[in-house]
């Protein structure tokens, strides 16, 4: 029986019947569609990017709402697919593959940074000028470590695109709100502030729909008051950003003010939300709807819109496992090491690819969703905090936490032994012993008894070339 699927945006509504049969509804009178949307040819309907788009999006739909058993199928398929492209390609994958004597994808080995690297150097990309696919390389940000470089196709970066675009529809997201995206830059802004027009959230459907506008901020170390003026300019909509931002914005403003500046929806990404600022929002009428993905393989998992920390695997992109230690537990929850086997991974395979994640992994989520589910997601086991006994405990120090003490312009806390934590107080020369015992006070209160605790100004951190801005790394793990 296919499960129900509401938009209320007017694509697509898919009701399952009470009675004999299934119905299934097809509704686009919401679609704002604008003039130029149907083709001016002969026998013709749509112009053929918009049917492109609305092709591949009932085919993700259909994919990852469907029966469980044709969809486990076509993953089989997609997967004994790509096994067969990598063992005739590749010697390193022909050794991999060989050495699991048909056992099927669990008797693969783990594939690990180290290995994607060696290939990686030694094979280069797994699809030639032959292929006709067109193939970019790509590095990671080098957030957990250093940077990782691998090779993708356009075939990679469209699915990306339209499984976002999916994604909308599948949660019946008004399409003709703005989206606005706050992004932290890789290089110096002149003022620490730059506001650019980003193309339509609707990829190929962009240009076809009356729909809502694309800003992209970019900041590094800005001045908050001015980041706020530039976001509320607009009617804010759909708002992208990382925690971290967010947390920095709401000393300028409060949900409320955020509510009365148009904000629609917070899709937070990078990092975790926390679950007092999710709270504060929801109070406001303001939800939120966090992804999990990586930029080595793209979506991974969506936040259900009913059950808050339980993500719908992108099944039509990515299978997911969890292995590891008996009892392996963080704050009490069991969790597994995640495995990704990206099914379009045919530039650089990523197969059993062990992402440095934990999570727990279950079969179905408690919405009704009959389809792999994802919760008590740790986002890089760096961001956790080690204690000499072994516990593995989430550390989360927001930046109003730190504005209370003293006056700083950004933070870093680094666990660098089992029982030492470093705390880097960025924009500052010196501080004085009442604000360096307020921080390490403030610390010890989160991360418990047992670490000792070094308060260090520093007049800029070091952040390397990663463009994200974590407030804890564990440099253990």
């Amino acid at each position: 029986m296919i499960p129900p699927v509401r938009c209320e945006s007017g694509l697509i509504w898919i009701a399952r019947a009470t009675g004999a049969g299934t119905k299934m509804r097809f509704d686009f009178s919401n679609i704002p569609f604008n003039s130029q949307a149907f083709s001016d040819k002969p026998m013709a309907f749509c112009r053929p990017e918009v049917t492109r788009f609305l092709t591949t999006i009932c085919e993700l739909v259909a994919l990852e709402t469907g029966p469980r058993a044709a969809r486990e199928a076509w993953q089989l398929t997609q997967m004994a697919n790509l096994l067969r492209h990598a063992e005739k390609r590749s010697p390193f994958w022909r050794e991999r593959i060989s050495a699991a004597h048909g056992a099927g994808l669990s008797g693969l080995p783990i594939l690990r940074r180290a290995d994607v690297r060696a290939q990686v150097k030694n094979e280069g990309a797994l699809l030639s000028a032959s292929d006709r696919i067109d193939v970019s390389s790509h590095s990671t940000s080098g957030s957990s470590g250093a940077p990782l470089s691998f090779h993708y196709s356009e075939v990679n970066g469209t699915y990306n695109v339209l499984r976002t675009n999916a994604q909308d529809f599948l949660d019946g997201r008004d399409i003709t709100l703005n989206r606005a995206m706050v992004q932290y830059a890789r290089r110096p802004i002149p003022g620490g502030l730059s506001v650019q027009r980003g193309s339509s959230p609707l990829g190929w459907l962009g240009p076809f729909v009356n729909g809502g506008r694309v800003r992209v901020l970019q900041i590094r170390r800005p001045d908050m008051a001015r980041l706020w003026a530039a976001l509320r300019a607009e009617p804010i909509g759909y708002l992208v950003i990382a925690p971290s931002a967010l947390e920095a914005l709401l000393q300028q403003a409060d949900p409320d003010e955020f509510k009365r500046a148009g904000l629609a929806m917070l899709l937070p990404f990078s990092e975790p939300l926390d679950a007092d600022i999710r709270r504060r929002f929801s109070d406001v009428g303001v939800q939120a709807r966090e992804n999990y993905s990586c930029e080595e393989v793209g979506p991974i998992a969506f936040e259900c819109d009913r059950c808050v920390g339980h993500f719908h695997v992108a099944t039509s992109n990515v299978i997911v496992e969890t292995v590891g230690q008996e009892g392996l537990a963080v704050d009490g929850a069991p969790v597994g090491n995640v495995l990704l086997t990206h099914l379009h991974s045919y530039a650089t395979p990523f197969i059993r690819y062990e992402i440095g994640d934990l999570a727990s992994l279950s079969e179905r989520c408690p919405c009704g969703h009959d389809g792999p589910t994802l919760s008590n997601i740790v986002g890089r086991t760096k961001e956790l905090l080690k204690h000499p006994d072994g516990r593995l405990l989430r550390i989360h120090i927001r930046a109003r936490d730190m504005l209370a003490v003293a006056l700083v312009e950004e933070y870093r806390i680094r666990q660098t032994s089992p029982t030492t934590l470093v705390v880097e107080i960025g924009g500052r020369q010196s501080l004085t012993p009442a604000e360096t015992a307020a921080f390490a006070d403030m610390v010890r209160e989160h991360a418990g008894d047992g670490f000792s605790i070094e308060v260090r100004p520093v007049a800029k951190i070091a952040w390397g070339n990663s463009i994200k801005r974590l407030g804890f790394h564990n440099e253990l793990l």
